[in-house]
């Protein structure tokens, strides 16, 4: 080819290189073009030597004649130099009356070469035939029975027809057209015998693992192992592909399947490097994972380029095959690849909780809930687990946690029947989380374990959960409320909230809807806004959506009861929580003097505000650091000066004390949620008259009435040992 564009070309003197590029193409063109022509037309020119010349001459002219013709046809008025350079090329000016079609001459106005279907009008004529065609065949040189010619376009028959029955390779190839049909048959053949000796016996390998349960049957075969369902199967995909009878149709059916599997080769390898599999060792030497992952990108961007809609539906076929390999498919030795990703993240999320404390705006209730169970392993509080779900809107952890009395080597089985109780529970409940199941010699003890070894590092309960013990006035449950009393102590030492539901088998499942009531929440200033973010959870729950919520506060006789209002709703409304406020004036001997103490404090805090003079985002930002104070006070307590006074006979006397003081509970059926702040220092019970609420929920509050002194439940108050544990509503 080189021998002969040196000898003639169409190549023109520039210095741009497309013009460059778009030259060299000419000459394979027109040499391609000339070699299939004179295989058709062996007589061309007579053996002239410049005949390729004459054959480039002759086809540039066919090219340009038609549309010469039209401009010389058309209305529009030419210039002087092109209309004399036609018509030395042998055409003249004709009207354009003369060429097109009279009204009685073509009656049908649609393309001639479009189906009758398509029903496309004709926008213009041929200039030999005034055959009409549409805009889409304008461009194509028409074949008509008035030109007696014919002309090769790009695309050509499938079966050859285009160039007279001739393969066009075949005319190409050296030294005889057979090398092309002997090389396509021998590697068809070839190609064709491996993959239906291969793939048979892939197919039942697959299928005897178990991997796609529905292809079970094509693992059965002869006693000598050949795959004969396989067989049967593979013959019909191979049969399918041959009566297409179109190998651009197939082509890329065939790159999808090749390209996906290579693909997802690399990935595995990829993804087996990256997560430092045990069982992963490459034999490869020099092997990194950078390799497999270029090889799958290669393969990914080669199934795109192909066939955009191609590699989609593929994409799609592979992932539906995946989720149903994941849902119904069989676990084999090699594992999940999927599952170990989740594994790596999830280890990488943990070490990063770990790196320092929770902000105050993404603290959420992490629940670690406390439930028992009877002889058979049942849980005896189902009703935790509906108020658990009730107040998940906040997407913390849940731990739900039991203690099974015994020892590990003779309770094991008990514990694996109380853990699978507890996980059919949490399904019913929908509950997301974790169970857990402690053996311990006294249920004492496995609560203690689980209040100080739930969770797992950064990803820990900060709530505990308990409900109210029942029959506790009874002898024979002393020992439950006992084991009470301790959660609270264990609770309050380790800084974390206490929940505490009475009546716990009051509370609405579930499936129940309230569709009036509310929610009252005696709020205390300085508990950190737990109390309100509790109800703002539970209203987030369809159960308590339509349920109303409302503040209560107390003031002494004298204190500005309207002003103390105003300056909640306002605060309120910073918060972004919609609620109902009432303050309660009570006389000073029902109210708590440390209550009281930061009553003022709050109100002395709005006055400075008020006086600062401060704007909107000011005020914003000064009552959000007072929310971060109260909140991390908590944290700023010494938990050992609680531990260094109380001691063990101390704690006896208290729970014994306890049971004396708490005839004085009123109305025990009407539902509670008794919320504790946990602080180091005792409390005294604050005990104002709530209203009864029967679609609600009542919080109070208990605090020490002697911490403003400075002294100890043992000093000048022989009673201020029973003040902690006083859960009088």
């Amino acid at each position: 080819m080189d021998q002969m564009v040196r000898t003639y070309t169409c190549k023109r003197r520039t210095r741009r290189w497309p013009m460059v590029l778009w030259h060299n193409v000419l000459d394979v063109a027109t040499l391609n073009a000339f070699t299939s022509y004179t295989a058709q037309h062996p007589g061309y020119m007579g053996g002239v030597t410049n005949a390729r010349r004459l054959f480039i001459k002759e086809l540039g002219k066919e090219l340009v004649m038609p549309h010469m013709r039209r401009r010389m046809e058309g209305t529009s008025h030419l210039q002087t130099h092109i209309t004399e350079a036609m018509e030395r090329c042998g055409l003249k000016k004709v009207s354009a009356a003369t060429t097109q079609p009279q009204e009685g001459q073509v009656k049908r106005k649609r393309c001639k070469i479009c189906p009758t279907a398509k029903d496309r009008k004709a926008s213009s004529w041929c200039s030999k035939c005034t055959s009409p065609v549409c805009k889409e065949h304008k461009h194509v040189v028409v074949i008509c029975e008035a030109l007696s010619a014919y002309c090769v376009f790009a695309s050509l028959h499938r079966f050859g027809e285009g160039v007279n029955g001739n393969l066009v390779i075949g005319t190409l190839a050296w030294p005889s057209p057979w090398v092309i049909v002997f090389g396509s048959f021998f590697s068809t053949c070839g190609a064709g015998l491996q993959s239906l000796t291969g793939a048979p016996r892939l197919l039942q390998a697959i299928s005897r693992d178990g991997i796609i349960p529905f292809l079970r049957v094509f693992g059965h075969g002869k006693a000598n192992g050949e795959p004969t369902w396989a067989l049967l199967l593979t013959t019909s995909i191979c049969e399918i592909g041959i009566l297409i009878a179109s190998l651009d149709a197939v082509a890329p059916i065939l790159s999808m399947f090749f390209l996906m599997c290579y693909m997802f080769v690399n990935l595995a390898c990829a993804l087996q490097t990256l997560l430092r599999t045990p069982n992963w060792r490459p034999r490869f030497k020099f092997y990194h994972w950078a390799l497999s992952f270029l090889g799958m990108s290669l393969c990914l961007s080669l199934m795109f380029i192909c066939s955009w809609y191609y590699a989609m539906v593929a994409m799609g076929i592979a992932t539906c095959i995946y989720k149903y390999i994941e849902f119904c498919g069989a676990e084999k030795e090699w594992g999940d690849g999927i599952r170990g990703i989740s594994l790596s993240a999830a280890r990488f999320a943990l070490m990063r909780l770990e790196e320092g404390p929770p902000h105050t705006k993404n603290w959420r209730p992490q629940m670690l809930v406390l439930v028992s169970v009877d002889a058979e392993q049942n849980v005896e509080q189902p009703r935790l687990l509906s108020l658990t779900n009730q107040l998940k809107a906040g997407k913390g952890l849940t731990i739900v946690g039991t203690s099974v009395q015994g020892t590990f080597l003779d309770n094991f089985t008990e514990a694996q029947r109380a853990d699978q109780s507890l996980r059919k529970l949490m399904e019913m409940e929908k509950v997301k989380g974790f169970s857990q199941v402690v053996i311990s010699s006294n249920l004492r003890d496995g609560t203690s374990h689980l209040i100080q070894v739930g969770g797992l590092g950064g990803l820990k309960h900060n709530s505990v959960m308990v409900s109210w013990p029942r029959n506790w006035k009874q002898p024979e449950c002393h020992e439950q409320f006992r084991n009470f009393i301790e959660v609270v102590r264990e609770t309050t030492v380790a800084s974390l909230a206490l929940l505490v539901p009475k009546n716990i088998a009051s509370y609405p499942s579930n499936g129940e809807r309230f569709t009036e009531g509310h929610i009252d929440v005696w709020w205390i200033v300085h508990d950190g806004g737990m109390l309100m973010l509790l109800p703002f959870l539970l209203r987030q729950h369809k159960v308590w959506r339509k349920c109303k919520m409302r503040i209560f506060t107390v003031a002494q006789m004298d204190d500005n009861s309207i002003q103390m209002k105003k300056d909640l709703i306002t605060f309120l409304y910073h918060l972004r929580i919609d609620a109902v406020v009432e303050v309660v004036e009570m006389h000073d001997g029902d109210i708590s003097a440390y209550t009281y103490e930061k009553t003022l404090v709050m109100e002395q805090r709005s006055q400075i505000l008020k006086q600062m003079h401060l704007t909107k985002n000011e005020k914003e930002r000064e009552i959000q650091s007072i929310t971060d104070i109260s909140r991390g006070s908590i944290r700023r307590k010494n938990p050992s000066a609680l531990r260094s006074q109380h001691s063990v006979d101390e704690g006896a006397s208290v729970a014994e004390q306890t049971e004396d003081q708490s005839v004085a509970v009123s109305n025990p059926k009407q539902v509670q949620l008794i919320h504790s702040k946990n602080t180091s220092t005792p409390a005294s019970p604050t005990s104002p008259t709530s209203p009864v609420v029967p679609a609600g929920g009542a919080t109070t509050w208990t605090d020490n009435k002697g911490a403003e002194k400075g002294k100890g439940p043992s000093e000048g108050n022989p009673e201020a040992g029973r003040d902690p544990f006083n859960m009088k509503p």
